[in-house]
């Protein structure tokens, strides 16, 4: 039996997007390659927000050329029928980069993924990157 992928239903999607795992960002080098980064993030009013440390390589590379893709997904336990389910979120679109005026993104990230008694990364030096989607597609295997 072939199991299909079912498109997500609303509520659906925003769990998966409050769901504490890492989108993979897809940026493109000056030779046409895609190099994906894993990255924490917050979805908020229809964009992705991610920061990143201002020298990394992906984000000279999103200068160079903003088209970019990202991808949330999560996956189940086998089953005994030897299916993974699995749910993802998929959009493409172009990124903007600004700084991360007093930490405010990375904290609001950071506040998604760590709890209050670990000790919070730097904020000095980060770049935000938003990305609105121009296609978002959200599948379900289940």
């Amino acid at each position: 039996m072939i199991n299909r992928p079912r498109p997500l239903e609303s509520p659906e999607i925003a769990a998966l997007l409050a769901a504490d795992v890492a989108a993979r960002l897809a940026s493109i080098d000056s030779h046409g390659f895609p190099h994906v980064t894993p990255l924490w993030f917050v979805w908020e009013d229809g964009a992705f927000y991610l920061t990143s440390y201002s020298d990394r390589p992906h984000l000279r590379r999103l200068e160079r050329n903003p088209r970019a893709g990202i991808c949330v997904d999560v996956e189940q336990a086998e089953r005994k029928d030897l299916h993974r389910p699995n749910q993802q979120v998929r959009a493409v679109g172009r990124a903007e980069l600004f700084p991360d005026q007093d930490g405010l993104w990375t904290e609001r990230i950071d506040a998604k993924y760590v709890e209050e008694a670990f000790v919070r990364r730097g904020t000095e030096f980060r770049t935000v990157i938003r990305l609105r989607p121009d296609r978002l597609v959200a599948v379900s295997s289940v």
